[in-house]
């Protein structure tokens, strides 16, 4: 993983809003304008990969919106 200092406005966006929704291993939701996706996750760092994929597909039309990540259910 890239160091926070080294990292794009993009992924901090990401790496804060997946940060700010952690709860324990489990299945999580991550919403932007409407879009939603869920995934499984067992650490901060499967799930920040995850969600920085399926944003960065979202990233030209939703850069500015804000991203919801929060855990639906632990596992």
């Amino acid at each position: 993983m890239t160091k926070i200092k080294d990292m794009s406005k993009r992924e901090r966006k990401v790496l804060d809003a997946c940060h700010n929704g952690w709860f324990m291993s489990g299945e999580y939701r991550a919403i932007i304008d409407g879009h939603e996706r869920r995934f499984h996750a067992d650490s901060k760092g499967l799930l920040f990969k995850d969600v920085d994929e399926w944003f960065s597909s979202h990233e030209q039309n939703h850069a500015d919106s804000p991203l919801l990540v929060k855990c639906v259910c632990a596992a």
